[in-house]
Formats: structure tokens, C-alpha cells, sequence
């Protein structure tokens, strides 16, 4: 009998030792509990995704709403910078090798408008100085300024560029000299265009505002397409022709809109932009032709919309080019002559 007892115990003892090496095992292989901190790290929501035409938008608006001027005259140039040694100033050409090594203002280095978005261009410019872009016409100098200014620098178009400063200059290359007004037809009767269409989508793949306006820009300028058209082309195609595959946009001032414009136009003031609202009334399917007084706010413009994927062109010396006459040049003087300053070849 003792003997039976001595066995249920010795049994009872090995099943009990069992139970506890499983439950211990069991508890050696269970996952620890997550801190609390982990788990609200982990349940952070994620980043919201860059919007790139935002970006561009919000720094184009931010450049609009100091309201600075977008010009410099070749007067000023000569007088503060070639003949008065202002070293506050910095002159940049972006005029052909070959035509800044014929002619170009004194001082000025030079960096082709089409690698103006290149990081070995950018590295050359200060961002504490005062950037005198010089091209042939004004036209691109104001593309490429609106750019810098987006990125923080502080730069204005010569007015007329070479044109304005010495049309004789052989640093003009194959560029024609304007001409003078093509005296076309303008009109008084507003039109109107709703905020119906959507701001084209941008995806460059970059990650800051700055890097997002480098990279829309490089795009832009290596895709091949010219600045500006003449108002020959406009009056002859969209004018007379009726092309529909093109949308006017005069950036004048409402009160000089008023008075005369580019029939058919649209009319955004140039400092208005920028708003989304306005960016709306604007298709994507279409070739936007940006119109203003002389080319130059147009420039800065059409810059601006290429970079956010539309196809945009500058009436080539805006208003003054179209009919320099008209009571829509408002208080903008036309172009006449230049002063004929020296310009110095290269070695």
C-alpha cells in the first residue's frame, strides 16, 4: 500500500515538473509587449506627399508680393555699374559663346540661357549681389530671372538687353533688332475665362522647393521650344485664322486692359499670377501666349507657366510690338533707340 502511495507521489511530482517546463517554454518564445512610446511612434501618420506645382507657386507668389521692379535700364547699367565701379551689382550675359565672345557690357561673365538650371552655372552666381541678366532682346534675360528670383537671388533683366544697350553690336548675332510696332488692330471688349481647369501636375522627383524650380527648369529649358512668337504669327494665325489651339493672356494692368488689348485676350494682371485661381482660367491643352507692354513681365510669366508643365510662349515686345500706340501701353514708354554704349570682345 505504501509502496502504491510512493508512486502516485513520484507520478504526480514528474507531471507537475512537466506542466512547468511547457509553460515556461511557452513563455520563453512569446513576443515582449511593445513600449508604449513604440507604439505611438509607430502609429504616426505618414508624411503627406510634396505637391511640386505648389511649390513652385508658393515661391513665384512670395517673389510677386514684394512687388519688385523686373528691369534695370542699360542707362543705369552703364552709369552705376561699367562707368561707377558698383561692385553691389554682378552682370551676367546669357547671349551665345560666340556672340558674347564679338560683344557684350564690359564685366559681364557668361552662361548660356539654355545651362542657366545647371549646377556648375549656379555655383558661379551670388546670392548677395544684385544680378544683371543681359541677353539679346530682354526676353530671355526675364526667363531667367524670374528663375533666380524664385530660388532667392535678387536679379533683374536688362531692359532690351543688347538691343537696348548697342543694337550695332556684333554681340547680337543672327538677332534681328526691333523694328518697330507691327500697328494690328486692338480692342476694348473684355473677355472673360472661369477658374475651371486643374493647375498641371509636376513630378520631377524632387524633395525641396528649390531643387523642384531647378529641375522644372532644366526640363523646360531642354525641351526645345522658343521663347516668344512674333505678332506677325498671332495676327495672321489666331487673328485672321481663328487657330483655337492657341489662348491669349494680356498681363496688363486692368486699366490699360480697358483701353486697348490683343482682340480675343484674357486679362490676369502680371502680380495676380500666381493665384490658383487664376493659374485655373488656363487650359493645358492649349499654346498660351502671354502679353505685356514691352516682352519683359511676359517672360517672367511664361517662365513661371513652363515650369508648371503648360505650353506658354511671350508675344514677342508685348503691346509695344503689336501696336506701340495704342492708349494699352498706358504709361510705358515704346523702345526707340538705343544709346549706343561700347561693348568689349573677348580675348
Amino acid at each position: 500500500m505504501l509502496k502504491r502511495k510512493g508512486l502516485y507521489f513520484v507520478l504526480a511530482l514528474l507531471i507537475a515538473l512537466s506542466l512547468m517546463v511547457t509553460l515556461t517554454g511557452c513563455g520563453g518564445t512569446e513576443e515582449p509587449a511593445p513600449e508604449p512610446e513604440q507604439q505611438v511612434e509607430n502609429n504616426q501618420p505618414a508624411e503627406e506627399p510634396i505637391v511640386e506645382s505648389a511649390e513652385i507657386i508658393k515661391a513665384t507668389a512670395a517673389y510677386l508680393g514684394a512687388n519688385p521692379a523686373p528691369t534695370i535700364s542699360a542707362e543705369e547699367v552703364n552709369e552705376k555699374v561699367v562707368k561707377g565701379g558698383d561692385d553691389t551689382y554682378f552682370l551676367l550675359s546669357i547671349q551665345k559663346p560666340e556672340d558674347y565672345a564679338k560683344g557684350h557690357v564690359s564685366g559681364a561673365i557668361n552662361i548660356p540661357y539654355a545651362q542657366i538650371a545647371k549646377a556648375e552655372s549656379l555655383a558661379q552666381l551670388p546670392k548677395d549681389k544684385k544680378i544683371v541678366v543681359i541677353c539679346y532682346t530682354g526676353h530671355t534675360a526675364s526667363y531667367t530671372a524670374m528663375f533666380l528670383n524664385q530660388l532667392g537671388y535678387e536679379a533683374y533683366a536688362m531692359k532690351m538687353g543688347m538691343n537696348g544697350w548697342n543694337e550695332q553690336s556684333p554681340g547680337m548675332g543672327a538677332v534681328a533688332p526691333y523694328a518697330g510696332s507691327a500697328g494690328f488692330e486692338v480692342n476694348t471688349e473684355a473677355v472673360e475665362a472661369q477658374p475651371v481647369n486643374e493647375i498641371p501636375e509636376v513630378n520631377t522627383g524632387a524633395q525641396t522647393a528649390e531643387d523642384i524650380i531647378i529641375a522644372a527648369t532644366d526640363a523646360y529649358l531642354s525641351s526645345g521650344r522658343g521663347p516668344t512668337v512674333s505678332p506677325q504669327e498671332i495676327n495672321e494665325k489666331v487673328i485672321k485664322g481663328g487657330d483655337d489651339s492657341y489662348f491669349l493672356l494680356s498681363i496688363q494692368k486692368p486699366e490699360d486692359y480697358a483701353k486697348g488689348h490683343v482682340p480675343g485676350a484674357i486679362n490676369i494682371p502680371y502680380g495676380e499670377i500666381a493665384k490658383e485661381d487664376n493659374l485655373k482660367k488656363l487650359p493645358k491643352d492649349k499654346k498660351i501666349v502671354v502679353i505685356c507692354y514691352t516682352g519683359h513681365t511676359a517672360s517672367y510669366t511664361s517662365m513661371f507657366l513652363n515650369q508648371l508643365g503648360y505650353e506658354a510662349y511671350v508675344l514677342k515686345f508685348g503691346t509695344m510690338g503689336w501696336n506701340d500706340q495704342t492708349a494699352g501701353m498706358g504709361t510705358v514708354k515704346a523702345f526707340t533707340k538705343s544709346p549706343g554704349f561700347e561693348t568689349v570682345a573677348s580675348e
